[in-house]
């Protein structure tokens, strides 16, 4: 497997240099303190992700400092002040041999300066929004740092954490008092209070695992400069990558380890549903059809769908899990051969059939979730066979699979691995390029401004399995 990790740095180094690059060049204006913290806090989620080699952490910093202008010096500074050793002190050596060559950022010596100036917590029902007003000596604008925690039978955990942009103060006031949901009035708070109960709400996340999402990440990183002194002073929730989609380059059942007795146990269900389904699928339809033929594959990636990217409910099944199973997590994630891909919404039907035969189907009624896989197969045929939807790892087993290699023989992934990895850079972008793109750029989002914003469902799955946990204590 050695091969496979190098191809991945080096996919990673190749990809991510000219990204980070082409970022800071399209990062106009890094006229203020606040313009060089958010894009150093941006690319820090996931240049400090353990997955990140490090030798591809290195080579974006040198690739930044290469570039030897003051952009440069001040995103290495920012880094520098934000990041995690031992990136930071990497950053900073750079920042200074720059300086030692006359090149300095003239923001350089604001970063990191927040501090809260006032604070206050707007309550709602089941969760509550706490507000930082943040000021940098001298300075007549404000950022709001707005932290939702929610109330969970664990504790309030943090949830989400973002940054407004600077302002005046009473500019930010009326945006806050625009967008709280519910209309709660702010109560005001110590700052000591509110920093003590965000390192609470923090440490609770980490024991509960709950993932935070790519933007909280990055907010969080100077938010916890600005309210402890340092960037690594609050507990630091798992940040869910660019790349979460594709944790893992090839081997996609290395996933969630420390889950123990529980996946142990979501194991042995699955095993004995699809040992179930593969006898009654061939008791009552025809030999050479198509749930003859392929129902089992197509029922196993479904129980893997549920079991390690939504809720892990195996039997409970919704008309929004089917569209999310069929448009989203086949497409990306299942290596199949195309002619197996008209039979997928008639094998998921038979499969929901076969647990409502067996009492298990929970949900929606049987009759909607046929439906909705009638209804669903254009659309899923046209995304399953469209190659930048496709992931890391499915992009490069399909492309063995084109070329004439089976990725079960002993052997065979490693030596096309090397292969790959001495082809010209061109030709492994035409075979990796979309997917490879999506593991270095976050999705989008709007940041959401009251304590009321929905979690990621990988959020849900281990809050869900807490619950069971402890039902069962």
């Amino acid at each position: 497997m050695s091969s496979v990790i190098e191809v991945q740095a080096e996919l990673l180094r190749e990809q991510m240099i000219p990204a980070f690059l082409a970022m800071l060049d399209e990062a106009t204006g890094l006229e203020e303190p606040a313009d060089l913290e958010h894009l150093a806090a941006t690319l820090l989620v996931p240049l400090e992700q353990f997955e990140m080699p490090q030798q591809v952490a290195s080579a974006v910093l040198d690739a930044v400092e290469a570039r030897g202008d003051l952009d440069a010096a001040g995103l290495l500074a920012a880094l520098g002040v934000l990041g995690a050793e031992p990136l930071a002190a990497r950053s900073r050596a750079a920042a200074q041999r720059l300086a030692d060559k006359g090149i300095v950022s003239p923001n350089a010596a604001g970063l990191g300066m927040l501090a809260v100036q006032e604070a206050a917590r707007i309550e709602g029902p089941d969760a509550e929004l706490l507000v930082a007003m943040l000021r940098r000596p001298g300075a007549r604008e404000v950022q709001a740092a707005l932290l939702g925690i929610e109330h969970q039978d664990v504790g309030d955990v943090l949830v989400q954490s973002s940054l407004t942009p600077p302002a005046p103060i009473a500019a930010v006031r009326e945006l806050l008092s625009n967008g709280v949901h519910g209309g709660a009035a702010p109560v005001p708070i110590a700052a000591e209070a509110l920093t003590a109960r965000v390192l609470a709400a923090a440490r609770r996340a980490v024991d509960a695992q709950i993932s935070l999402e790519h933007e909280t990440g990055a907010s969080l990183v100077i938010v916890s400069r600005a309210l402890t002194g340092d960037p690594t002073g609050l507990p630091r929730p798992t940040v869910l990558a660019p790349w979460e989609d594709d944790p893992q380059l090839i081997d996609d059942e290395d996933r969630d380890e420390d889950q123990g007795d529980e996946d142990e146990g979501s194991h042995r269900e699955m095993d004995k549903l699809l040992d179930e389904f593969e006898q009654r699928a061939h008791a009552t339809h025809p030999p050479g059809g198509a749930v003859w033929q392929h129902g089992d594959f197509v029922a196993s990636s479904m129980l893997q769908y549920k079991d390690g990217y939504a809720d892990g409910r195996l039997c409970h099944w919704t008309r929004a899990d089917l569209a999310e199973y069929l448009l989203d997590y086949f497409p990306r994630k299942v290596t199949v051969e195309e002619q197996t891909l008209p039979a997928v919404p008639q094998c998921a039907s038979a499969f929901l059939r076969f647990l409502q035969t067996r009492g298990s189907l929970s949900g929606q009624p049987l009759e909607q979730l046929v439906q909705a896989c009638h209804a669903l197969r254009g659309e899923f045929l046209q995304r399953a066979l469209d190659r930048s939807r496709w992931g890391l790892a499915k992009s490069l087993v399909m492309q063995m699979l084109a070329e004439g290699i089976d990725p079960s023989a002993p052997g065979a992934i490693d030596a096309w691995m090397a292969d790959f990895n001495a082809r010209p850079p061109e030709q492994r972008d035409a075979i990796v390029g979309p997917a490879a793109d999506r593991m270095i750029h976050a999705p989008r989002r709007s940041p959401a401004t009251g304590p009321h914003a929905p979690k990621h469902r990988a959020e849900r799955r281990k809050a869900q399995r807490s619950a069971r946990k402890r039902n069962r204590r």
